[in-house]
Parts: structure tokens; sequence; C-alpha cells
């Protein structure tokens, strides 16, 4: 390889192509992480210039460079193999101040300024083949935009209509330059062409680049994993996708083609798939977890998500599978995976979903990958197998019991997922055979004791006990009930706050008895679901007023039962546990041997 530090100017004014390829991640630098730096330095520079004061070159990063075969008379070019974030922003900060040179008249800067944009070589026609800087697939229409408007008002008139592309990072990065561009030069103030010659200066020859040209025995691919290993924002998916196109590539393959068949729903809904899911240090974009789900199922073992790039290279290397082969299998499962979140609640497999959501459990995604790549299109046979699985998600938190071993015990559930006629009976086996507090399914006893003495208010995050209250409404309602989908808030029937409307007998133990009410009031017994607007009228008001309320109000058939209540204290609240459970042991019944 060879390696040079250049300038701008050195590496921008030469008629050369820099292509990424499609296979790169998209541009996804933002404002405060990456531009407002990236204009700092800049601007630290001018600001030096403007004053006369001596300053040293500013180092943006390593760009690695794969040389390209063309033919005869053709303009040289290169992939971008590393740095397309930071050579794309170069572009943006190019673009915008010739923008705003054309819009003042600094028409030697403009012309300038062009040059590091735009090839100046009759081989080059007007397409693509114009632009010295060319990103990958889904960024193309954005840049092109940018690139060809001419001024920013330009730009805003063609996004009209276009929030899509208004949303992307490369317009949003390109408005964001010739803002701070234009507040810097300031046409409104004398010394104008002063500011405008020593902006020139500072990005054509103090903001340098170190530029990596691979040559014909380096590998590419190795280079870039090196360089991507350690402080970098890239997703693990992003290795993958490149090192999987760049297999493809060394087999022959018609890059455009595979990706247009296989990856570009990754890219296009890109906000969707990029998005944080989960909470604190587990949160991941959602794409990772895919992945890791899709690879625990491929490997039938535990794929950490920070070991998902490494997990898939190693596998795909290993079984010898080729890019085209591993794309699709991708392809499919992603969209199998993608279906999830949008099950209807109503249904097995919504609640399903909603219940692994709720209790942050992503290590079931692979069975439930594997379950509806076999059985999707088999309700009779896939809903009673996600319906066992809940249960035992659903009565293990009840009873306090942990989540740790979640992870490889889903995993050994991927080897008894087998052909339909077995399958619910070998998942059940396989739920019951142990009595480990780490793996066993509660029965219903032991559902019962916690289900009416845990104080699941205090112990439990609020969807959870909002989830199982939800789960109970729907559990109790016939063919003959509404269905209501308002806005609902969880509710104390015995409010928190009680002293005033529901004071201790007279003769109870101060102590002993505001413990036991205390603890009381947090059981399910006391819990109920309530519209916004009746919530707060009822909360803490009598219960001959609040019960009246609720049932004036209320259509839900978790609230019906309150009106065998004339009074509501330890005792009733401990009767309505016990008729809850009745519900809640068919909502999530289990299978006893």
């Amino acid at each position: 390889m060879k390696t040079d530090t250049l300038r701008f100017r050195d590496l921008l004014q030469k008629d050369i192509r820099l292509l990424v390829p499609l296979f790169q991640r998209p541009y996804v630098w933002n404002q405060k992480d990456q531009w407002e730096p990236f204009w700092e330095d800049i601007r630290a520079i001018a600001d030096d210039l403007v004053q006369g004061r001596f300053r040293r070159p500013h180092f943006l990063g390593a760009i690695v460079l794969e040389q390209v075969s063309t033919g005869a008379g053709d303009v040289e070019t290169r992939l971008v193999i590393d740095g397309q974030q930071r050579l794309t922003t170069a572009q943006l900060v190019l673009e915008a101040f010739h923008d705003l040179c054309t819009e003042i008249g600094a028409e030697n800067p403009r012309k300038a300024l062009a040059k590091m944009t735009r090839i100046d070589d009759p081989m080059a026609d007007n397409g693509e083949s114009l632009y010295k800087v060319w990103p990958t697939t889904v960024d193309q229409e954005a840049f092109r935009l940018v690139m060809d408007a001419g001024t920013e008002a330009a730009v805003e008139a063609m996004l009209e209509g276009r929030p899509d592309l208004a949303e992307k990072p490369i317009v949003q990065g390109y408005q964001f330059f010739c803002g701070v561009i234009r507040e810097w030069i300031d046409p409104t103030r004398g010394g104008m062409e002063k500011r405008v010659s020593e902006l020139l200066n500072a990005v054509r020859d103090h903001m340098r680049f170190v530029v990596i040209d691979l040559e014909d025995e380096d590998d590419a691919q190795l280079i870039f994993e090196t360089l991507n290993a350690r402080g970098t924002p890239l997703l693990p998916t992003d290795l993958v996708k490149n090192f999987i196109f760049h297999r493809a590539r060394v087999e022959g393959k018609d890059l455009e083609s595979l990706y247009g068949k296989y990856w570009q729903p990754f890219d296009e809904w890109d906000d969707w798939w990029r998005k944080q899911v989960g909470r604190g240090h587990a949160q991941r974009a959602r794409i990772d977890l895919f992945l890791q789900a899709f690879l625990t199922v491929q490997t039938r073992g535990e794929v950490p998500v920070t070991h998902v790039y490494a997990t898939c290279r190693d596998h795909i290397v290993k079984s010898g599978e080729s890019a085209e082969s591993y794309l699709r299998k991708l392809h499919d499962s992603a969209e199998i995976y993608g279906t999830f979140e949008s099950q209807d609640p109503a249904t097995p497999a919504g609640r399903f979903f909603r219940a692994a959501e709720v209790l942050d459990v992503t290590s079931i995604m692979p069975v439930a990958l594997e379950l509806f790549t076999r059985f999707q299109d088999q309700p009779k046979i896939l809903n009673p197998v996600l319906r066992d699985i809940e249960s035992f998600l659903i009565r293990r938190m009840v009873c306090g019991l942990n989540t740790r071993g979640y992870n490889r015990l889903f995993v050994e559930m991927l080897d008894h997922i087998k052909d339909a006629s077995a399958l619910q009976s070998g998942i059940r086996r396989f739920l019951l055979k142990s009595d480990a507090d780490s793996s066993r399914w509660p029965t219903d006893e032991e559902f019962r004791d916690a289900w009416v003495t845990t104080p699941v208010y205090k112990i439990l995050v609020r969807k959870r006990v909002k989830f199982l209250l939800e789960c109970l409404e729907r559990e109790m309602r016939t063919a003959k009930s509404e269905t209501f989908t308002g806005k609902l808030n969880i509710e104390h029937l015995l409010p928190q706050d009680w002293l005033k409307h529901w004071p201790l007998p007279w003769d109870a133990s101060d102590d002993a008895a505001v413990s036991a009410r205390n603890h009381a009031l947090q059981t399910v017994g006391n819990l109920t679901l309530l519209t916004t607007s009746l919530n707060p009228s009822v909360s803490n008001g009598s219960w001959a007023k609040k019960c009246k309320e609720i049932l004036k109000y209320s259509a839900l058939s978790l609230n019906r039962d309150l009106i065998n209540h004339s009074e509501w204290d330890e005792s009733a609240i401990l009767k309505r546990s016990k008729a809850l459970f009745q519900h809640a042991r068919k909502a999530w019944p289990h299978a006893a041997p």
C-alpha cells in the first residue's frame, strides 16, 4: 500500500473518481457529534488566517482507497474502503461554500471549489461520473439534489413535497454548513472578500487526510476491519454488510443485483432498522438484535451482540456458503422479523411479542424467528406454543424468578423446534424438565401464592403491571363485551394516600396494621385500569364515591365485580386477588404433566 498525507487540494483537485461501494453503510453523521466539530476545526483555522496568525495543518483522519481497473481513456477511479463519512462531509462543506460564492458573486473562489467536487474531463458526462465523490446507492438521490441545485434556496425549493429527502443526513448536513459558512462570512459587513479567500485557503491547504492507497496484493477487507476495530460508531451489521459484499465481489457476483434483491430494504427502512431499542446499557440498534437472533438460529450457540460480526464472518467462512446464498437467508429472515412488532395485540402472536417487549426478553427472539420461519402459516400449530412460552415468562416474572439463564435456555429450546406434529409436546417437555430456580415453569400453586401476596406495583416496572391488567381484561371479556381501545392508567382502588378516607380500625395495632395495609394496596387485587380522564377524579375519594363513579363510567370487565363490595379493605383486596387469579391461570395456563 501507499500512504500519503494529502491536502484537500492534493486529493480533490485531481481528476479522479472516488466511489463509495454499495455495500458500505449510508451516510449517518449528524450535527452534534460530527458536523459541529468538523466546522469548528475549519473555522478556527480560518480565524487564525484572517488575523495573520501561523496555523499548523489539521488532520481529519484516514481514508482508504482501492484501485479499480478502468478502460483506456476513462477517468481514474478508486473505491472508498474506509473514510466515506468524512470524505462525504468534506464534499458537503465544499458544495455549501461553492453555492454561497455563487450567491455573492465570488467567481474565482467558486471555480476553485468546483474543481474539488467535479471532474473536469471530456470523458466525464453530465451523469454520476461528473462527481469526484459518489456515495453509496441509498444516498445518491439526496447527494445529486444538493450538488445540482446551485444555491441553498434552490435546494429548499426542490425539497418541497419531498419530506423523505429533507430528512436525509446528506441534505441536513449541506443545510447546516450553508448556515454556518454564511454566518462566518457575513456578506453584510466589510472584509468579506478576505474572509472568503482565507476560508478557501483553510479548506484547500490546511485540512489534510492520511490517504492509504491499496495495491493489488493488499487485503482491503482486513484493513477495513483493523481500522474499525475500536472506538468507531459502526454497527456490527455495517461490518457484516461490508464483509458479505466484499466476498460477493471476490466471487465475481453482480453487486448491484445482489444489493437490490437482498439488502436494499435495510437501507430504505434505515430509520426503523437502526432505531435503538431496549433499555439502558442493553440498548442496541434493531438491525443488530435481528442479526444476533439470526446467527443464534444458524449457529445454535449463544451470540453476544458485541460478537455479531466476528460470529457471522467465521460462520460464513466455515460453512463455505456463497455470499448470495447467505444474503438470501438474511433477507428472508429479516422479512419475518420485521413483522413481529406489527402483530395484532389481540392475537396470541401479538400478545407474545408484547410480553417479550415489556419483559425486555430479547433472548427469546431466536426462538420466535425459528418458530415463525417454520410455522407462520400454521397458526393452529404455532399459537399454542407461543401461549406456553408466554405463560412460562409471565409466571416466572410474577414469582420473582431471575432471567440470568435465559440466553442459554432459549438456545437449547431451538433444538426442540421440530416437525408440526410434535412441536407443542416437545416444547412443553423442555419447559417442564427442570425444577431449578433458573429455568422452572412455576406451577399453579406457586403462581397463585405469588399472585395473591406479591406487591407487584412496588417491585415491577409500570409497563409490566399494566400488561398484566390488560391481559386480565381481555381474558375476562366475552363475545358480548365492548371493545375498549382508549388510553388507560393504573389506578389503586385503595389509594396510596389512604389515611383520610380509609382509617384503620380503632383497635388495630398501628405499626402492624399500617404495614399490612401498605403491602396489600400494592398487590394485584387493589389495582385496576381507568381512563386518563376518570383516573384523577376518583383517585383519593371515599370508597362509596369512588366505586359509584367507576361503575358509572367504566366499561371494563376488570371493574364489574366491584359492585359486590360495600367496603374496600385488606379483606376485599385479598378476595379480589384470588378471584383475579382464576382469570390469570386461564390467561397463562400451565402444562402440568
